[in-house]
């Protein structure tokens, strides 16, 4: 119960946080059963001892972000076993889903809600890199340059996704495309990265532009 108080009502005092807490729990318990009578325990939230609280879903529920979450863990197990067909599969579909509806509404921007929010983010990007390794290494170039895209959409200076979208460009014969897009996407990164490409994305210069990137300019006093 404290913890739950801490979360939801940091700022009152604790007495109003504590009567704030009972109202809610019951009307949780309420509106996860409209029928349940006065006095009854609730199928879903149970109380042990006087503070402790869980709640318990008995298989009968179904959230997109709990669907995430095991949908990961079964790509990430095929993963392992270095199924790459099935991983691909349960990756896809959590890339499928809209990350960034999860959690909206009134709450939205609460304190307790953004490492939740961090975490989807989280297994959402880690989706794209494992799709883009493993379609490289089948040579899928479409789905690869898809994926990374996508990437680079929630990262811009990705280098294994930029990568993936020279290869891509290379493998499909758009050699021209190819040399500007990395050329652009080198200088940007030099630029406000202020840093030098890693090797991959070094030897990849090298090998569509025809030796290594200019080095970054070192500001004046830096």
């Amino acid at each position: 119960m404290d913890e739950l108080i801490d979360l939801c009502w940091p700022e009152a005092v604790p007495e109003k946080a504590v009567q704030s807490f009972h109202v809610t729990m019951h009307s949780l318990r309420r509106m996860l059963e409209p029928e349940l009578h006065p006095h009854r325990e609730s199928t879903f939230i149970r109380r042990s001892g006087s503070n402790f609280y869980r709640l318990e879903t008995d298989g009968l529920w179904w959230t997109d972000t709990g669907e995430v979450e095991d949908v990961f863990d079964k790509g990430r197990a095929c993963d392992l076993r270095q199924d790459k067909r099935r991983a691909c599969f349960y990756y896809s579909r959590v890339t499928a889903y809209g990350i960034r509806r999860f959690l909206e509404g009134e709450q939205a921007c609460d304190h307790w809600i953004v490492p939740y929010r961090k975490r989807y983010e989280g297994l959402h990007s880690q989706a794209l890199v494992r799709l883009i390794h493993l379609h490289r290494s089948c040579r899928e170039w479409d789905e690869a340059v898809e994926y990374a895209r996508q990437l680079l959409q929630l990262d811009q200076y990705n280098q294994l996704a930029a990568a993936a979208v020279v290869e891509g460009a290379l493998a499909s014969g758009r050699c021209d495309f190819a040399r500007q897009w990395l050329a652009g996407f080198v200088a940007s990164f030099e630029r406000d990265v202020g840093a030098a490409p890693n090797g991959e994305l070094l030897a990849l210069c090298a090998r569509v532009l025809g030796g290594p990137p200019p080095a970054p300019s070192v500001p004046e006093g830096a």
